[in-house]
């Protein structure tokens, strides 16, 4: 019998990370409300959230920690939780 290996979830807001010389974003973080800042490593399904800056959005995948304490999510997978934040209405 194998049993599949649960990948932790993780929810936040995806933040551009870092920019080319002409400005094109080339890497994203997710931001979790506890103040964490994840770096999606740039491949297979995590290249996708470059399309999705600003939303909240829910991911799986493996989390690892660089000696300089850095951390970077492999996402497996996502989900869109929320609009991205400047569409949302403001009601006064």
């Amino acid at each position: 019998m194998t049993t599949k290996k649960r990948m932790p979830k993780i929810k936040g807001l995806i933040i551009p990370s870092r920019w080319d010389e002409n400005g094109t974003i080339k890497e994203v973080s997710l931001h979790t409300s506890d103040e964490k800042e994840y770096w999606v490593e740039y491949g297979g399904v995590g290249k996708e959230l470059l399309t999705h800056i600003h939303h909240r959005v829910e991911a799986s995948g493996k989390i690892r920690e660089r000696m300089d304490g850095r951390l970077y999510i492999s996402v497996h997978s996502y989900m869109i939780l929320a609009e991205p934040f400047e569409e949302r209405a403001v009601q006064t």
